[in-house]
């Protein structure tokens, strides 16, 4: 090909297929939730939201004779588009008369795979958006920790194919460990994990590493309680405050609250001395409350490095909206799987210059916090 700024299409798929191949934790999220984003180009920008609605929760009873009437309880969460990530390059006449893979080597990309850094770490960062914690002082030291990670995720509903998703320290202690990495416990995949360092599929759950998993600690309050839906309007699904009879201890901000009979934690958005009778949560409640029902503080008073996460497919959700195509440019738009890019080269007469942009934008947010898991060691 002559020069293939004659099909600028081709550039964008080009550097389409590097950006998805560059994905590990974006490949994680749901995309058909936000297919609508990558039909067209439609003026989305920086800044836009959409709203998402989550299922209700009832109540099963016995029938006796007569019914009771629920309301339906639904509650939702809204995702911004916050992202618009760019890579611009001045393009020279030297580059103009390249051909597809010589300019793909020397432009398209390494640009792409910048773009993919920046995504993956923008997304990672919303898994500690989680609700479920698991917490250990010996981190997946054995067999026996991982099950017991495993079943607090089975309680919060993850769908059967699940991820466990690690850092690099986290990686290195699980590839270090005798029982990981042998045939004689984990027959021929034990095997494949000692030779290429693939964790592969351990205790129903497929393992990857990333190096983009952000990095937290938690410091946990000691805080503890009981529910009060003594007033009718109390802890019904949708409301953002848990109201108790007083809490025994300080809550903190970020604090994972269990509350006996729900599946799945809450967390507190904001402190709440000892004594108070309302607690902030940052998501709605989605789940009947029982009136009385014991709350507790997931590893209370410890303070917790996060190190992974157990999700599935349906935790996080992530958008590529389509970017507009400027009429008085060189321009295309590549889309696919849900993910988007666009590339444009222009001639700036004011620095004589012609410069090419690759961008996309992107949105990502937990989409139910409540089906994430995050895994902690206690210092």
């Amino acid at each position: 090909m002559a020069n293939i700024w004659e099909h600028p299409q081709i550039i964008a798929q080009e550097a389409l297929t590097h950006l998805e191949d560059a994905l590990v934790v974006t490949n994680m999220c749901a995309k058909d939730n936000t297919s609508e984003f990558t039909a067209k180009a439609n003026g989305w920008k920086k800044g836009d939201t959409v709203s998402f609605r989550t299922h209700g929760d009832y109540v099963a009873e016995d029938f006796t004779g007569s019914i009771n009437v629920q309301d339906i309880q639904t509650s939702s969460r809204a995702m911004q588009i916050e992202k618009h990530l760019d890579v611009s390059v001045e393009v020279t006449a030297r580059e103009e008369v390249l051909d597809l893979d010589s300019f793909s080597d020397q432009v398209i990309r390494p640009a792409a795979y910048r773009l993919a850094e920046m995504t993956e770490n923008y997304v990672a960062s919303k898994i500690l958006q989680g609700a479920g914690l698991y917490t250990s002082a010996g981190l997946f030291a054995n067999a026996a920790d991982i099950a017991q990670a495993r079943k607090y995720a089975t309680i919060q509903q993850l769908s059967t194919s699940r991820f466990c998703l690690v850092d690099l320290e986290k990686e290195a202690d699980l590839l270090g460990q005798e029982w990981f990495n042998q045939s004689q416990t984990r027959g021929q995949a034990g095997e494949r994990t000692l030779n290429t360092g693939e964790m592969g599929h351990v205790m129903g759950m497929d393992w990857y590493s990333a190096i983009t998993f952000p990095q937290s600690t938690l410091t946990m309050g000691d805080g503890a309680t009981t529910t009060d839906n003594t007033v009718a309007t109390n802890n019904k699904i949708g409301l953002r405050v848990l109201t108790v009879a007083a809490t025994t201890g300080d809550v903190v901000a970020g604090d994972r609250l269990a509350v006996a009979g729900c599946r799945r934690p809450l967390i507190a958005a904001a402190p709440a001395a000892a004594g108070s009778t309302s607690i902030s949560i940052v998501d709605p409640i989605t789940e009947i409350v029982a009136d009385g029902a014991a709350v507790t503080t997931v590893a209370s008073g410890a303070t917790v490095d996060i190190h992974g996460a157990i999700f599935d497919d349906r935790s996080l959700a992530v958008a590529f909206p389509m970017l507009d195509m400027p009429g008085d440019k060189v321009t295309s738009t590549a889309a696919n799987n849900g993910v988007s890019i666009r590339v444009v080269k222009g001639y700036d007469i004011q620095t004589k210059k012609t410069t090419m942009s690759l961008d996309l934008l992107c949105g990502a947010f937990a989409h139910d916090p409540r089906r994430i898991t995050l895994v902690g060691e206690t210092q």
